[in-house]
């Protein structure tokens, strides 16, 4: 992506339109476009060049995106971390990614790292620079992730890179849709990037969620003309047990995705028979693999749609296998390892050649992610393979178990795990958020998976808890259940 043209033609494109909403606060295009100017010219004033590396470390606000954008359109490779990390936290990342300029409202101070504080005095008093042209192959963004499992890990993006997310959504079409949306997913996080470059690339209209309450969340839909809305289904979930979901008529939204996690046919069903105006999507891709690479078509049948665990089709330039534990490639509808093949997938983690060499294998991205694909191309989640469960020597994938339970009236979350067992190696544990004044035991759940599922596959422990684990994103810690 030659990120400042593209930035730079949107804006000559939709200069008075709104690109940035916070509060009261609103930027149209051609005031961003100022502010992100004026921004090269106080970075190259500090002495920032070409390929050092700035982290911005800073609760979701218009200051992060004009760092953001200004960074990339200089050439400085960006880190973006989460205001909510601890010191010691960003301080090491610091020293791992060999940074050189830290954005903060934190006290942090660590040898060579020169920290700003004042965003809006640099603006103010600065004079706009414009941007340079960048070789694709540059590194842009260093993203800090450790999914819901292991150690935080490094994915390197380059500017060719960035194309990714937006040509999957222009190609199925979607842009059409990306009119206004509303953000609440921190910048740190591959979602709060693509938020960003749909509006560089889209002209997308970008409203920064301030915190996420769900009956808030979803009078602010209509407040802002919201016409799309990225959330995991955990989220979803909780907007559907509000109040406010029957006071609302969502009127302008065209499109909600689901992403993070299997969304079960259920949400889908539910969303389109309040809101039959609104189109569920879904899709599938990693951080290592520049997501999405996967997107449920716009054509895409309803009796598809709604199919447990499908995530659509990969996009043609996106090369898609599934393997047995002995990397042979398998035949269609049989579960196995998702590989993922092409320009979009990472060089590696930053920093990390060993680990690299168990996740990147003659140019294939092993995902981690159990599924399958159909005669027609259609791709399908099964699991986690670190969540396979194994029952007396027999395979268990969570999701299939958790898709049962969620049919269950009575049940809000739920996430499934194996515990340890002495004669089967290990068993199905289930642990449950009951919805709002409902109540259930752990036998009728036994009862109603007995109904569903094989013997080995239903839970042989229930845990009732008031809420479930989750990562900023909205993912279920299940490391936190066993």
């Amino acid at each position: 992506m030659d990120f400042y043209n593209v930035l730079q033609n949107t804006v000559k494109k939709y200069p008075q339109k709104d690109a940035l909403i916070f509060g009261e606060h609103i930027d149209s295009f051609a005031q961003l476009f100022i502010k992100v100017r004026k921004l090269i010219g106080a970075f190259q004033a500090l002495g920032m060049k070409r390929g050092e590396k700035l982290a911005i470390c800073l609760p979701n606000c218009p200051e992060y995106i004009y760092a953001y954008l200004a960074a990339l359109s200089l050439g400085i490779t960006v880190v973006p971390l989460d205001a909510s990390f601890k010191k010691e936290e960003v301080k090491n990342i610091l020293r791992h990614a060999e940074v050189n300029y830290l954005i903060s409202e934190k006290d942090i101070e660590v040898s060579e790292v020169k920290v700003i504080k004042d965003i809006d005095n640099l603006i103010n008093s600065a004079n706009a620079v414009d941007g340079q042209i960048l070789d694709e192959k540059a590194l842009a963004v260093l993203i800090y992730t450790s999914g819901t499992t292991g150690s935080p890990k490094a994915v390197p993006f380059t500017y060719k890179h960035l194309d990714s997310p937006v040509a999957t959504l222009g190609y199925y079409g979607y842009d059409e849709w990306l009119e206004r949306n509303i953000c609440y997913v921190p910048f740190s996080h591959l979602g709060g990037l693509v938020y960003l470059l749909m509006t560089v690339y889209f002209g997308s209209t970008l409203v920064l969620g301030k915190r996420f309450i769900p009956g808030v969340f979803l009078k602010e839909l209509e407040k802002y003309k919201i016409t799309a809305v990225w959330l995991p289904p955990s989220i979803l979930e909780a907007s559907l047990n509000t109040k406010e979901i029957n006071e609302v008529s969502l009127k302008t939204l065209k499109a909600i995705v689901y992403f993070g996690a299997p969304a079960h046919p259920r949400l889908f069903k539910e969303i389109e028979r309040r809101f039959p105006h609104i189109y569920g999507v879904t899709g599938y891709g990693l951080t290592e693999s520049a997501a999405p690479n996967v997107l449920f078509p716009r054509d895409m049948p309803k009796e598809k749609r709604y199919k447990k665990g499908i995530v659509g089709k990969p996009a043609p330039w996106v090369k898609v296998k599934i393997v047995d534990d002995k990397g042979d490639k398998l035949p269609c509808n049989k579960i196995g390892e998702i590989l993922l093949k092409g320009w979009f997938v990472m060089p590696g983690y930053y920093k990390e050649p060993e680990l690299t060499k168990e996740i990147i294998k003659d140019g294939w991205l092993y995902t981690g992610d159990l599924g399958y694909l159909d005669e027609e191309g259609y791709l399908y989640i099964a699991g986690r393979k670190k969540e396979v469960i194994i029952v007396g020597g027999l395979n268990v994938y969570a999701t299939e178990v958790e898709f049962v339970l969620s049919e269950h009236p009575n049940i809000k979350e739920v996430a499934v795990v194996g515990i340890p067992d002495i004669l089967r190696g290990e068993v199905v544990k289930a642990v449950v958020v009951s919805r709002d004044g409902l109540q259930t035991t752990p036998q009728e759940i036994i009862n109603f998976c007995r109904k569903k599922l094989p013997g080995y596959k239903v839970p042989r422990v229930v845990e009732f808890r008031s809420e479930l684990p989750k990562t900023p994103v909205g993912k279920i810690k299940k490391t936190e259940l066993v």
